[in-house]
């Protein structure tokens, strides 16, 4: 079957699979079937939920890079915590 995800109502990344992956009950990502769709959406295109439909965007840009959730802001901070860290022990030496 051919798969759209879906992140803030655009068409994110499309792909063919044999089973719905297991991703599939993610908080805020939505995969459709999109086998036999006509026309077949396009990574980009505009998703409206309440239509159940896809549209082209009026204007083609890059896509927006989805808002990072709250643990990966969570592990960032953490990251940067333990690089300062590290940098304060090795100038201590």
């Amino acid at each position: 079957m051919k798969l759209c995800q879906i992140i803030n109502g655009i068409a994110w990344w499309i792909f063919e699979s044999e089973e719905m992956p297991e991703f599939a009950n993610v908080p805020g990502v939505v995969l459709k079937d999109i086998t036999g769709l006509d026309p077949q959406p396009q990574e980009g295109w505009l998703y409206d939920e309440t239509t159940d439909s896809f549209s082209a965007p009026s204007e083609l840009g890059p896509l927006p890079e989805p808002s990072p959730s709250v643990e990966e802001m969570q592990a960032q901070t953490l990251l940067n915590t333990e690089y300062l860290v590290c940098l304060a022990e090795i100038s201590n030496l």
